[in-house]
């Protein structure tokens, strides 16, 4: 039957298409994933700079600094409860 190599034919390019749709959507999330990596990244480095400064405060004595820094800390998370409620 004349209608069976066309839908082969018709298979084959909508298999090889639906591949290279596949494989760009692959290399599409790894670099996106590379991109997440590299954020993570530096915002852990972040942290971790900011852990050490609060923990060289804690420990250097400077305890009306650090109550200061609690009474601030506190102050803002109240101001932006108030503003969001």
């Amino acid at each position: 039957s004349p209608s069976l190599p066309l839908f082969g034919a018709s298979f084959s390019c909508c298999n090889a298409q639906v591949t290279i749709d596949i494989g760009d959507e692959v290399r599409n999330q790894n670099k996106d994933l590379d991109e997440m990596d590299t954020d993570f990244d530096s915002t852990g480095g972040l942290l971790g700079n900011s852990m050490r400064r609060l923990k060289s405060l804690s420990k250097g004595g400077h305890n009306r600094v650090m109550c200061y820094l609690i009474v601030f800390v506190m102050f803002v998370f109240f101001l932006m409860y108030y503003m969001m409620r």
